[in-house]
């Protein structure tokens, strides 16, 4: 879970909120008359690409834009429409996210478990906490939103035993109060997040053991040839976030690498 950052809206949902400002999420898909189905493809795809290719939750990499596989979702309930904001039209609400293990029909791949309640994850498993009573609609300083989440520190941490997400309690606690916070600490709004998003379910988690398993034997063969152990780590930092098309599971390599990740991406520019 790491920071999105969101750049400007598109010119066609700009152009269409103009011609229709009160529509439905579900009208613009459907709308052949002011744009809207253009509007709706660029809004995918520009979140898509302000995200790096990566899922706003889990950070699977959904880059490929299959149509089952990244969708939009809205952070605020889309539903709610004031005169003073619609936000299924917000840019600022909109957030490039995978299925979720939600599509059974998908064709089997590197994250594919069985489409069951325990692996729903991300929006999926969010919807699912608010239909049955879990979580309140409006969920705004329960769980993070990623647009707000802070570049540094990294807020999470992994085990490497079971490839489980935590918060990284060392970088909430240096941080300020966090604005709206209804859990208490920030480490306990972290832990909420991943609980809400289901981010440790067994088809995410199985996973990330993979990926530390091969970030630990890539350590190993570097001091084998020599390398010192900052070395070796300012390597793989390079080997792995060069680029804006950024890793799936970045903050487990982010962790994994600790401050020798940090060290590069701020060298890189990095802000979400």
């Amino acid at each position: 879970m790491k920071r999105v950052p969101k750049g400007t809206s598109p010119r066609s949902l700009d152009s269409f909120k103009r011609a229709s400002p009160r529509s439905t999420w579900d009208q613009m898909r459907s709308d052949a008359l002011w744009g809207g189905k253009n509007a709706y493809a660029e809004c995918r795809a520009t979140s898509l690409s302000n995200q790096g290719g990566l899922c706003a939750y889990c950070e699977v990499d959904i880059r490929d834009s299959h149509p089952l596989k990244c969708r939009v979702e809205h952070f605020h309930p889309k539903a709610d429409v004031s005169d003073d904001i619609n936000w299924a039209l917000e840019w600022a609400n909109m957030l490039a996210v995978c299925a979720g293990g939600s599509r059974p029909e998908l064709p089997e791949g590197v994250h594919y478990r069985q489409s069951i309640a325990e692996n729903l994850s991300c929006d999926a498993h969010k919807d699912r906490m608010i239909t049955t009573g879990k979580l309140a609609k409006t969920c705004e300083g329960l769980i993070l939103n990623p647009l707000q989440i802070p570049a540094y520190p990294n807020l999470v941490a992994v085990s490497w035993t079971t490839g489980k997400l935590v918060a990284n309690t060392q970088a909430c606690d240096a941080l300020d109060p966090w604005p709206g916070n209804q859990c208490g600490s920030l480490a306990e709004l972290v832990n909420e997040t991943i609980a809400v998003f289901n981010l440790n379910c067994d088809r995410l988690t199985s996973h990330r053991k993979l990926l530390v398993f091969d970030i630990e034997r890539n350590k190993r063969k570097m001091r084998q040839d020599g390398l010192t152990a900052d070395d070796a780590f300012a390597t793989l930092a390079r080997k792995y976030f060069a680029g804006r098309r950024w890793p799936a599971f970045f903050s487990t390599i982010r962790h994994c690498l600790g401050s020798a990740a940090d060290a590069y991406l701020r060298e890189a520019g990095y802000d979400g």
